[in-house]
């Protein structure tokens, strides 16, 4: 078993993931990774200092930026533009609906429809989880 480490932003003790093993360097609170992430980026940025100087202006230069990318995409393919604003207005309508509400799992209400063109159908088991309710079903021989 790996020994408990200290994390170094919030000293709480920790065990790493034994997938990582001794490279875990947080207790993987949210706040301590986003610490961590700041230090490494920096770290980064100190080693490779005209990254952001030297080739990326050159690539925006060329390719530019990619809100200028998307605006001759959408000149040059008026039928994606369409398609999308179908897709958008009806993601929009489908959150403006309001929730359904909560079938109990007690409730008469449960609705089943089986589609079968032969034979007999019956529920044999009714179970529910805390979002899911479970029917089994079983095909009765005549």
């Amino acid at each position: 078993m790996l020994k408990r480490k200290k994390c170094p932003y919030c000293h709480r003790l920790f065990v790493p993931n034994p997938r990582l093993k001794e490279r875990q360097k947080t207790c993987g609170r949210q706040e301590c990774r986003r610490k961590q992430k700041r230090l490494s980026n920096k770290e980064w940025r100190s080693l490779h200092p005209g990254y952001f100087r030297g080739i990326y202006l050159q690539q925006k230069e060329v390719y530019g930026t990619r809100a200028e990318y998307k605006k001759q995409y959408r000149r040059k393919n008026p039928e994606y533009v369409r398609r999308n604003a179908v897709f958008v207005s009806k993601y929009r309508d489908r959150r403006r609906k309001a929730p359904s509400e909560a079938v109990s799992p007690t409730s008469c209400d449960l609705m089943l429809s089986v589609w079968k063109e032969t034979g007999n159908v019956s529920i044999t088991h009714v179970s529910h989880t805390s979002r899911d309710i479970l029917v089994t079903v079983s095909q009765i021989e005549t």
